[in-house]
């Protein structure tokens, strides 16, 4: 979820975001106005909240943080000190100790300096939004901020457009290799997200990918 969105930043909430990109919350009247923001599927939660328990995050950014559930989550599964966002719009709750508005496919001008040593960053369902070589430009500068990136996508190219939200369009398919070509694969596995209707087939499988920087 990189596009445009609206946030429904609640009464009472402090800043937040400091420094360049960053989002005040004097401003939440400005974003009540937006369009519905689009979501993630589902199913993948539980396998996104295992890695997160399995790892124990203590610094932790979401890329593409949408809704901001996953921000949550990190709260709620371990023991985080930090969890910051990025996206083009603010999350509709807000969850983040620090947001930083602006294009992802320029993370590393939107993200202050100081915004690194990350534990563990969340790209879930982002990079089919990105043509490959933007994608791999962002995890290169993803995997220098975060000692682990985790990814979930859908499996191969599921073609994916919404009129209006020209950042919803799907612009690339991934398999497991794909990744292992610029970042170290840490773990990868599929899984079905949907069934089908009458013999409950597993169809529209997703993949999910836990990587880091290759050693140099």
């Amino acid at each position: 979820m990189i596009g445009p969105g609206v946030p429904s930043i609640g009464p009472g909430v402090r800043s937040i975001g400091e420094g360049r990109g960053a989002l005040d919350c004097s401003r939440k009247a400005r974003y009540a106005t937006l369009r519905a923001m689009p979501t993630s599927e589902h199913w993948q939660i539980p396998r996104i909240v295992d890695v997160i328990v399995r790892e124990r995050p203590r610094r932790v950014l979401d890329v593409g943080a949408g809704y901001g559930k996953f921000g949550i989550l990190a709260r709620e599964y371990s023991e985080v000190e930090r969890v910051d966002a990025l996206d083009a719009n603010p999350p509709r709750y807000p969850v983040y100790d620090h947001f930083y508005g602006g294009d992802l496919r320029e993370l590393d001008r939107v993200l202050p300096d100081d915004a690194t040593g990350y534990d563990l960053a969340l790209f879930i369902d982002v990079i089919e939004h990105l043509e490959k070589p933007e994608a791999y430009r962002v995890l290169d500068q993803l995997t220098r901020r975060a000692r682990k990136v985790l990814i979930t996508t859908p499996l191969g190219f599921r073609p994916q457009e919404i009129a209006g939200m020209p950042f919803e369009t799907h612009r690339s398919g991934w398999f497991p290799w794909d990744f292992s070509k610029r970042v170290r694969v840490e773990s990868w596995r599929v899984f079905p997200g949907h069934f089908s209707r009458w013999l409950r087939l597993p169809r529209m499988w997703q993949l999910l990918a836990l990587v880091s920087a290759k050693a140099s």
